[in-house]
């Protein structure tokens, strides 16, 4: 799954967010609740799965060791390098979960708009 991990951000939205659109104008000329709300929660729970793969690994095998000697040059460039990795690590941890509150929100409102209208359309045809 490291190909997901160098999918930037801006594109897998966007993607996430056509497919999502395309497939709810699809159901919704159905008017059908029951096959809105699975359909949803399918398409919920793909996205989660694909933020969730491109989850950074943090780069612990490169640790820095308490007995490492900072007087030395080679070693302060090791720790630079590894705090370095570790910053761009949680700077891209920090972007996905943003990502995955923006998503559930969505989520949470798309389902709350579709059971609206459903209860809508039955009072009025009664």
């Amino acid at each position: 799954m490291d190909f997901i991990q160098n999918i930037d951000t801006i594109y897998l939205t966007f993607g996430l967010c056509i497919v999502f659109l395309i497939g709810h104008f699809i159901i919704q000329r159905r008017d059908d609740l029951k096959m809105s709300l699975q359909y949803r929660l399918i398409c919920y729970a793909i996205i989660m799965l694909i933020l969730l793969f491109s989850l950074p690994r943090m780069p612990w095998t490169a640790s820095i060791s308490s007995h490492m000697d900072l007087n030395n040059n080679e070693n302060k460039e090791r720790v630079l390098n590894y705090l370095e990795k570790s910053n761009e690590t949680i700077e891209r941890i920090i972007d996905i979960v943003r990502l995955m509150i923006f998503v559930t929100i969505f989520w949470f409102l798309s389902i709350i708009s579709s059971i609206i209208k459903h209860f809508e359309l039955e009072k009025s045809a009664e």
